[in-house]
């Protein structure tokens, strides 16, 4: 039999397996995990009221910070004493708002692979 045991309280999956028992009541568990017939990999289902879910993780918390470490490594293009040109500031400037606009403009994306993020000026 295939198994998935999530913890009961959060109904996030710990792992999947099998095994020769014939009822999920039957593999030993910690206490507040649960065990079900069939397999539901971790990161892709949790279990609500005890059924599985189909699971979409929250991928905008990394979008944003890829975005802020992009933001930071080019702040020094807008400073006073910035070496660049007028116009490679203003290119610099423009990709600075691209990227604050990267959730706006992404909103409809279902996952950190279909973000797109602008191109850095050369």
């Amino acid at each position: 039999m295939k198994y998935t045991v999530y913890t009961t309280s959060t109904g996030e999956v710990i792992s999947i397996g099998s095994s020769n028992v014939t009822n999920a009541s039957d593999i030993g568990l910690a206490s507040g995990q649960t065990a079900v017939e069939g397999t539901y990999p971790p990161g892709q289902y949790k279990f609500v009221d005890g059924s599985p879910v189909a699971f979409t993780p929250d991928f905008w918390p990394k979008v944003r910070r890829d975005r802020d470490f992009l933001l930071t490594g080019c702040d020094w293009t807008q400073s006073s004493d910035s070496p660049l040109t007028t116009e490679k500031k203003t290119e610099w400037a423009t990709y600075r708002q691209a990227l604050r606009d990267v959730p706006a403009n992404n909103s409809s994306k279902s996952s950190f692979d279909d973000v797109v993020f602008p191109t850095e000026p050369s």
